[in-house]
């Protein structure tokens, strides 16, 4: 799957996302690891975070919450970091919770590995969710994942040139 300027793959469990960024690594790492960033582009556009708590370290969590265009549409996530290699990487357990940061045992959890390439002076993002079953990773994708996470990296692409200005 390919629109254009996302590049997305699904190789059995996990869910490849890849695009470019004009941005260096450095810049998008701190976008990826600060609150004051991520309120700006973290969500669908009808999905924007409106509540962001982030210990970023490692075994430290993100505690969000995305708003959607109805009253009352929320949708809570806790992210626990699991590895940090600034500014190349960042690994974290993500998972549906509640505003309390209890996580949801309905819904699926997925591993996600965030990567950032030096690429011709711009940075190629390569954002890797891994599920614990191939069904899990398809009932996601029928949820919108992929549609949602391009959303997110449009805005990003609106916010970096926002912060080019």
């Amino acid at each position: 799957m390919t629109n254009n300027k996302s590049k997305v793959e699904i190789n059995g469990r996990e869910l490849i996302m890849e695009r470019i960024f004009d941005a260096s690594p450095e810049l998008m790492f701190d976008i990826w690891s600060n609150c004051n960033h991520l309120k700006n582009w973290w969500g669908p556009k009808q999905w924007p975070m409106h509540e962001c708590d982030l210990n970023f370290q490692v075994g430290g969590n993100w505690h969000f919450c995305l708003r959607g265009p109805n009253e009352g549409d929320e949708s809570w996530g806790l992210a626990t970091y699991t590895n940090i290699d600034k500014p190349r990487k960042i690994v974290y357990q993500d998972n549906f919770s509640d505003k309390d940061g209890n996580v949801n045992k309905e819904m699926p959890g997925m591993l996600i590995t965030v990567e950032f390439f030096e690429h011709e002076g711009k940075t190629r993002y390569v954002g890797t969710t891994l599920f614990d079953t191939t069904e899990t990773l398809e009932k996601i994708v029928e949820m919108g994942v992929v549609d949602g996470m391009n959303s997110s990296m449009d805005r990003l692409d609106d916010y970096l040139r926002v912060l080019a200005q």
